[in-house]
């Protein structure tokens, strides 16, 4: 799977490329909110992405932000940020956030969340693959396969 990872901080980036790479990711890198948002706007971009709240010029939640209003709920997004009050995680899930992690980053922390959203974002697609042959299905009449009724 494929993950933009935004943050300002090459070190911290380059470790946290390093790290995803490792555990299989296939890794995009933006710098900053704006290369952030480019990269999410481009045909082909990442269904996750890891946000650094506190960037330059476009910040992690407007990036957030921006996404929803666009793009709805087809790409998942992790803020990660120094930040550690609860009404910081309040902003960041109003904002549109599906998880937030806090810095100094646990890698197994970081590991288990990522693993998770790519359960969320397997059964979003095969959901809307089950949906879409519905859909289809009735319009033409067939049959669904096994399986795809929806009734276990």
């Amino acid at each position: 799977m494929r993950i933009l990872i935004a943050d300002d901080n090459p070190v911290f980036q380059s470790v946290l490329k390093v790290m995803l790479t490792n555990w299989g990711y296939s890794v995009v890198a933006a710098c900053d909110g704006k290369e952030a948002w480019q990269i999410l706007g481009a045909e082909g971009a990442p269904s996750l992405a890891i946000l650094d709240w506190m960037m330059p010029g476009i910040d992690g939640l407007e990036v957030c932000r921006l996404a929803r209003a666009e793009f709805g709920r087809s790409v998942y997004i992790l803020i990660l940020t120094a930040k550690t009050e609860s009404e910081d995680l309040v902003a960041a899930m109003q904002a549109g956030a599906d998880d937030y992690v806090t810095k100094p980053l646990k890698s197994q922390e970081l590991r288990i969340r990522l693993a998770a959203a790519c359960r969320i974002l397997d059964l979003e697609e095969r959901l809307a693959l089950a949906l879409g042959q519905s859909a289809s299905a009735a319009r033409t009449g067939r049959k669904l396969s096994p399986g795809m009724s929806g009734s276990n």
